[in-house]
């Protein structure tokens, strides 16, 4: 019986960081989309959270991203993926260019 319990267990926490990388990572394809950019990409931040270092809540998922505008220059900047209190539950993003321009 305990064996079944670890396995269940284990079953669970595995689908949970898959559905995390998938949800954070559709948010950020959203974004690009809705805001007319191509999403070059994307890599998922853990120690690294640039301007979130601190302001990142447990539910939430930062990229460190790279998107073709229309006319074709790039830009790169950090996401956050997801609300303070519903984390990846919610579709908020928050993004902050590395050049500090608004976004």
């Amino acid at each position: 019986m305990p064996v079944v319990l670890i396995l269940i267990f284990v079953a669970v926490v595995a689908m949970s960081f898959s559905w995390s990388a998938s949800r954070g990572s559709s948010i950020l394809e959203k974004w690009a989309a809705e805001n007319g950019y191509r999403l070059l990409a994307a890599e998922k931040r853990f120690l690294r959270l640039g301007p979130f270092f601190l302001r990142c809540g447990k539910g939430q998922v930062v990229y460190y991203f790279t998107v073709a505008l229309s006319d074709g220059t790039t830009r790169s900047g950090y996401a956050r993926c997801g609300g303070w209190f519903l984390g990846l539950m919610s579709d908020a993003i928050k993004v902050e260019w590395d050049d500090g321009a608004p976004g």
